[in-house]
């Protein structure tokens, strides 16, 4: 069951802000040193990065982009696949969806940590710091549009 899509929009903002925040925190460039030498102050941080990347991107997936084409953009797209959905934001000026492809590799990567390869997780770390600012973007445009 798909949350009514103002209290998902909510949900996401949430996220956004609580991630943005962590993310002001945790040094960038962010490096395997950084990892090999992390501080019970920087791991939860990066935790609660990832935590809040990761349902951001869950959110925006299950309860957000579809019923905003629907309800906001008025596009029959409730049966259709959801790369269909992507693609039509995309054309709509929402989102890239091969950005948003890039973004759910990435994502994927972070759930599965390489406690061993700090090297790994540096790289899978920076790449959703970059990313993380791009979904808050698309975020806002989508929030922007549910208001007029």
């Amino acid at each position: 069951m798909s949350l009514p899509l103002d209290v998902a929009l909510a949900q996401c903002d949430r996220h956004a802000s609580i991630m943005i925040e962590a993310l002001g925190l945790i040094p960038q460039p962010l490096t395997e040193a950084h990892l090999q030498l992390a501080t019970p102050e920087l791991i939860r941080l990066l935790d609660q990065f990832v935590l809040r990347f990761t349902k951001l991107q869950d959110t925006l997936a299950t309860h957000v982009l579809r019923q905003f084409a629907v309800q906001t953009l008025v596009e029959p797209v409730e049966d259709v696949a959801f790369i269909d959905v992507l693609n039509l934001l995309e054309r709509r000026g929402y989102l890239l969806a091969d950005q948003w492809a890039l973004q759910r590799s990435t994502r994927n990567i972070l759930t599965h940590e390489y406690p061993d390869d700090p090297l790994r997780q540096a790289l899978a770390l920076s790449a959703a710091q970059a990313a993380a600012h791009q979904l808050v973007l698309w975020l806002r445009k989508i929030q922007e549009r549910t208001k007029v």
